[in-house]
């Protein structure tokens, strides 16, 4: 018999006993009390699992005395009314209790009512069966009278005891998170695992389950990882997980939810308690601008250099760069952007890249917004972007290179070789080196001996003379001619440039004969012959040498002896050149034309041929007064000319 029914037995017969006694129960009175038993369904329970205990309170009350005609007053005599359910705190079972108690309103006679207990099993709870103290406080009315409608009521405390059993299980406990997700980038998370319990776990996964959005499997919640063989009490595994961080993620702990499900020593499928867990992304992989500078200027070229640093919290690999003008004044090779390689880049590192940006012509000495992008691999071989990284480029105004001819002169002749100098000056406010005047005019007529004529370099206000060696061919008309020439030069870079072309007007002049003849001896009678002297000068500015000349004459003037040669004649100095002329005896008594070629080596080496040279032989009648010399001996002597002259020619 439990306590709680020999106290109501000895309680209502000292009532019986002591008739006059202040709640004696009499005859036409009602007695009765509830018949309070517990039940727990599952009392089987595991080390580390937070659980509930379901107690469930059953009544099977009975009436002690009295008329059981009234339902009434056998009901109230008989339910148990303000019930409550708690756990003894003064126990030995390894468990935490969460709820000390709960409450049932009121329990009548023959119904039940679950409760539940929340209990947490200690994590080293060993295996074993243990007794759990569970107390039962209830209020029911002892007695009623219905004469006088008096109610007896009283409290009832019941204690029983639950045998509660730790089975052998695989227990399950995080030991170690790692990992390298990234805000706005996918990383991976390794979650190690150790096998806490008893027993061990056959064939088991581990499903991670993310309880924010931010922190995802791809489009999934809820990844799972296969472990597979036998997990060991006290073997620890770690699984791992592709997660994602999105853009709006933040630096701070993100809660998941790993659950294990394995066969037990019975193959029967199992599943641990939810474990949680938590995960901070790291910080979003950043680049920051260190510093920047320039060397372009307005309608010119230059260097754009950037130095940027990986502020991590990553390394990352193939990285480039790509810088991006917002405005078409500044571009880089008639482009908008520019990229540069860099490759591996490690946290902390900088790097400086170097693009070669254009300042149009209708660019200005301001600030000129840019922005550079780092695009890379990291080393989870995602492909990732920086942000946009903002810095400005200001063009330096334009360097002025400018320059001016004056003196220009010339002495041209057509048919001759002349020159044209003049002087060049930098007018501009820059220094330009490696200054070339470059003579532009192609035409048939005007060939200059070198297109080129190197100045060298000139300071702001510095000048240099130049020349060019111009033949006009004979073809060419006298007269004015203009000649277009341009200089060139190297800027500070070290670039080849065209300056602004500039025209020349000068006078060629007629063409001129190279020689004067003046003739001695000219006049040869019908049917004779005759040495005639002809005085070459030079005519021109410059020596000639190896003057081969050449005599020519139609019928019936002949020249017996018609080459002659002089080694050198300086300007305005002369040769005498003796040929031998006969006449036929049909020849009139007149004037005949002969014509005279020369043949000559000018100094720089260059052979020049000049004809068309003509004077007259006079033709007159014999003379009958028996002077001069003979014929023959003329012939002879002749012959004697003729062998001198070839070797004067020939024999040097």
């Amino acid at each position: 018999m439990e306590r709680s029914q020999v106290a109501v037995v000895a309680t209502v017969a000292l009532l019986i006993a002591a008739p006059g006694v202040a709640g004696a129960v009499t005859d036409h009175e009602v007695t009765g009390n509830p018949g309070i038993d517990i039940s727990v369904p599952d009392t089987n329970i595991e080390p580390g699992e937070q659980t509930s205990l379901q107690v469930v309170v059953l009544n099977d009350g009975n009436v002690t005395s009295g008329s059981v005609s009234n339902p009434q007053l056998e009901q109230e005599v008989t339910t148990a009314r303000a019930l409550r359910v708690s756990i003894d705190d003064d126990h030995d079972v390894p468990l935490t209790v969460k709820t000390n108690e709960q409450a049932v309103g009121r329990l009548p006679d023959g119904s039940s009512a679950p409760v539940q207990l929340h209990i947490d099993v200690d994590r080293d709870a060993q295996p074993g069966t243990y007794e759990l103290p569970v107390n039962v406080t209830y209020n029911y009315t002892q007695s009623v009278d219905p004469e006088t409608s008096e109610y007896n009521r009283t409290t009832e405390t019941r204690n029983f005891t639950v045998d509660l059993t730790v089975e052998e299980s695989a227990q399950f406990r995080v030991r170690n998170v790692e990992s390298t997700a990234r805000v706005g980038a996918t990383g991976t998370v390794d979650v190690t695992l150790e096998n806490t319990g008893t027993a061990p776990a056959y064939n088991a996964s581990v499903a991670l389950d993310s309880q924010n959005a931010d922190l995802t499997f791809g489009q999934a919640t809820t990844s799972s990882r296969f472990v597979g063989g036998t997990w060991e009490p006290g073997e620890r595994r770690t699984v791992s997980y592709r997660v994602g961080a999105s853009q709006s993620a933040s630096e701070q702990r993100y809660a998941f939810a790993a659950t294990v499900s394995y066969d037990d020593e019975d193959e029967t499928p199992t599943q641990s308690r939810s474990l949680s867990l938590g995960v901070t992304p790291e910080p979003e992989q950043s680049f920051s601008i260190v510093e920047t500078d320039s060397d372009v200027a307005v309608d010119d070229d230059g260097p754009v250099n950037v130095t940027i640093r990986n502020d991590g919290p990553a390394a990352v690999r193939d990285a480039s760069v790509t810088i991006t003008s917002g405005s078409n004044a500044l571009v880089f090779g008639g482009s908008a952007s520019a990229s540069q390689y860099v490759g591996a880049w490690a946290p902390n590192e900088t790097r400086t890249v170097t693009v070669e940006a254009t300042a149009t012509p209708d660019a200005e000495a301001r600030s000129y917004s840019l922005q550079a992008t780092v695009g890379y691999e990291d080393t989870e071989g995602d492909p990732g972007e920086s942000g946009t990284l903002q810095f400005g480029v200001e063009p330096d105004p334009e360097v002025e290179y400018e320059f001016a001819a004056s003196d220009v002169s010339a002495d041209l002749r057509v048919g001759e070789e002349g020159t044209v100098t003049g002087t060049i000056e930098n007018t501009g406010d820059a220094t330009a080196t490696g200054v070339i005047v470059r003579f532009e005019t192609d035409t048939a007529n005007v060939s200059p001996l070198e297109r080129e004529y190197s100045v060298g370099t000139l300071e702001p206000g510095q000048s240099e003379t130049f020349s060019f060696d111009v033949e006009i061919s004979e073809a060419a008309e006298a007269g004015p001619k203009q000649f277009t020439m341009r200089p060139t030069y190297r800027n500070d870079d070290d670039e080849r440039r065209e300056a602004e072309s500039f025209d020349v007007r000068q006078q060629v002049g007629e063409q001129r004969d190279v020689f004067d003849l003046s003739v001695t001896n000219a006049t040869v009678e019908r049917g004779s012959a005759r040495l005639v002297e002809v005085t070459v000068t030079n005519a021109g500015e410059e020596p000639v040498e190896d003057v081969s000349a050449a005599l020519f004459a139609d019928d019936p003037v002949s020249i017996d002896d018609g080459e002659a040669y002089a080694e050198q004649i300086e300007p305005g100095e002369s040769e005498t050149l003796t040929f031998e002329v006969s006449t036929g005896g049909s020849a009139l008594t007149k004037s005949y034309p002969v014509e005279m070629d020369f043949e000559y080596d000018e100094p720089d080496g260059d052979t020049k041929l000049s004809s068309g040279y003509t004077f007259a032989v006079d033709v007159t009648e014999p003379s009958d007064d028996g002077g001069g010399l003979p014929l023959s001996i003329l012939a002879v002597l002749a012959v004697v000319v003729v062998g001198v002259g070839g070797y004067l020619r020939y024999g040097r």
